[in-house]
C-alpha cells in the first residue's frame, strides 16, 4: 500500500513539474485569503455566468456558487491534475461545469463574468479571444496581473502579507 501511495505522489509531482515547464498556465492556486475579495469584485448577480479560465482546483467557482447559488459557473483547465481536482471538488455542485479544454479555444461567448489568475503573457494573448467572443458589459477580474492595452475600471489593493494575491484588476468590456 505504501508503494502505491508513493507512486501516486511521485506521479502527481511529476505531472505538476511537467505542466510548469510545458504549459502557458501552470496550476498555482490563489491564496485562500483573497477568495472573498475576488467574489466581491466580480459583482455576481442572479443569472450571472462566471467563467474561470485556468480554474485549477475550482476554488473560486465553489466559493462563488456558495455565495451566489443562483449563478452558473464554468471552469476551464487543460491540465490533467487540476481538471481531476476540479471535477472531484465540484461533484456536488450542480451549477458548476468543469471542462478540460485549451483556454484559447474554449467557447466563452455566454460569459457575463470572467476570472483570471494567469501570467501576463497569457492574459494579454487571451484578451483578444475574450473581446471577440464576449458581449459588452462582461466583467473581468484578474488577480495580480494587469492587461497591457486596456485600462482597468478599478484596482483593488488587498490587505495581505502573501507574495501572491496582492491586487485585483477589474475590467468591463
Amino acid at each position: 500500500m505504501l508503494i502505491v501511495v508513493f507512486v501516486v505522489f511521485v506521479s502527481i509531482i511529476t505531472m505538476q513539474l511537467v505542466a510548469i515547464f510545458t504549459t502557458d498556465a501552470p496550476f498555482v492556486p490563489v491564496p485562500n485569503k483573497t477568495e472573498d475579495d475576488i467574489i466581491k469584485s466580480l459583482e455576481l448577480k442572479p443569472g450571472s455566468i462566471l467563467y474561470d479560465l485556468g480554474c485549477g482546483d475550482a476554488r473560486i467557482l465553489i466559493k462563488a456558487v456558495q455565495k451566489h447559488p443562483e449563478i452558473k459557473a464554468v471552469g476551464v483547465d487543460v491540465g490533467f491534475l487540476p481538471y481531476l481536482l476540479a471535477k472531484f471538488y465540484t461533484r456536488n455542485h450542480k451549477n458548476i461545469e468543469i471542462k478540460r479544454e485549451d483556454i484559447f479555444e474554449t467557447d466563452i461567448s455566454e460569459a457575463t463574468h470572467i476570472f483570471l489568475y494567469l501570467y501576463p503573457k497569457v492574459i494579454n494573448k487571451l484578451i483578444l479571444n475574450i473581446q471577440k467572443q464576449c458581449k459588452p458589459g462582461t466583467r473581468i477580474v484578474s488577480c495580480d496581473f494587469e492587461l497591457d492595452d486596456i485600462s482597468p475600471t478599478e484596482i483593488v489593493e488587498l490587505n495581505t502579507t502573501s507574495l501572491r494575491g496582492k491586487k485585483l484588476f477589474v475590467y468591463n468590456l
